[in-house]
C-alpha cells in the first residue's frame, strides 16, 4: 500500500526550558528536564534525516509548556494563524511565536473575542478535511472564527468541527496516517461520527500512541506500542520510534513539538 502523505521541509521547535515540569498535566509525576531535553533532540535528528530544515528556538523559562508550540499557531499554505490557546497561562506563547513566523511567511490573527478560543493540537488536516475539535482548550465560536480564517486562504478545504470527551486535544485521541485513513485512541469518545475518514483504532493500553506524527512518508511513534507500529506499515508508512516519556508526562507527545510546512 502506498500513502500520499503531506510533505514538509521545515520545521519550527522549541527547546523545553527547566520549568517545564511546572506546565499543565493532568498526572502527578515528576520530569527529568535533562532527559527531556534529550528526547527532543532525538526528535529533531529523526526531522532532520527526514530533510526537513528544523529552527530550533531557544527556552522560554516563563511559559513551562512553550516547547509545544503546536498549540500557539497553525500553518497552512505558508500563512500562519496565530491562535488564542484555551489556558490562560499559555496565551503569552504566541507573542513568542509572532516574530520567528513574520520572518518566514504571512501572519495572521484568530480574531474574534475572548471567547474565540484555539488550541492547535485541536486541529487536524486529513487531505482536503480539517477537523476542528471542540474541548476545554478550544470553543465552537474560537471554531467558527478559525473556519472562517482557513477559508479565506483555501476554500478547498472541508472543514467540520468535531465535539469529543475523554481526551486533551483532538490530536491526543485521532491523528491521521494518510489522506483517508486516522489512528485512534478508544478513550476518546466522539459525540458524533466523522464526516470522512476511517479510524484504526488502538487496544485501549496503547491508546495514547494514536498521537503519532506523519511527515515524509514515515510515522514517529511511541516504541513499547506495537499496534502503533503495524498501523503505521500497513498505511504504507515507515515507522519511526522514539521514546518521548517526558513528554507524556505533560500530556504532550509528537505532534505537539513542531510547527511544519
Amino acid at each position: 500500500m502506498t500513502n500520499k502523505c503531506r510533505i514538509f521541509s521545515h520545521a519550527i521547535t522549541r527547546m523545553p526550558p527547566r520549568s517545564m515540569s511546572q506546565g499543565i498535566t493532568t498526572q502527578d509525576v515528576i520530569v527529568d528536564v535533562e532527559l527531556a531535553r534529550r528526547q527532543h533532540q532525538s526528535y529533531i535528528e529523526v526531522l532532520q534525516n527526514l530533510d526537513i530544515a528544523v529552527t530550533m528556538l531557544d527556552p522560554e523559562e516563563e511559559f513551562p509548556d512553550s516547547h509545544f508550540v503546536e498549540d500557539a499557531a497553525i500553518i497552512h499554505d505558508y500563512v500562519a494563524i496565530l491562535t488564542r490557546p484555551g489556558a490562560q497561562m499559555r496565551r503569552g506563547e504566541v507573542a513568542c511565536l509572532r516574530p520567528v513566523l513574520e520572518q518566514r511567511m504571512t501572519v495572521c490573527e484568530l480574531g474574534g473575542d475572548d471567547s474565540a478560543l484555539v488550541d492547535g493540537g485541536d486541529v487536524l488536516f486529513m487531505g482536503t478535511y480539517v477537523f476542528i475539535g471542540i474541548s476545554d482548550r478550544t470553543t465552537v465560536t474560537g471554531a467558527e472564527r478559525l473556519k472562517a480564517v482557513l477559508q479565506e486562504i483555501d476554500p478547498a478545504l472541508s472543514i467540520h468541527n468535531v465535539a469529543f470527551s475523554g481526551v486533551l486535544h483532538l490530536k491526543s485521541g485521532l491523528t491521521a496516517l494518510g489522506p483517508d485513513l486516522l489512528l485512534g485512541n478508544p478513550e476518546m469518545k466522539l459525540h458524533q461520527p466523522l464526516p470522512a475518514g476511517r479510524v484504526v483504532w488502538l487496544p485501549p493500553e496503547q491508546g495514547y500512541a494514536a498521537n503519532t506524527l506523519v511527515v515524509n512518508n514515515a510515522a514517529l511513534y511511541f516504541p513499547e506500542c506495537p499496534a502503533a507500529h503495524i498501523a503505521a506499515q500497513e498505511a504504507g508508512l515507515k515507522p519511526i520510534g522514539i521514546d518521548m516519556s517526558e513528554f507524556r508526562k505533560m500530556d504532550g507527545s509528537f505532534t505537539c513539538l513542531s510547527l511544519l510546512w
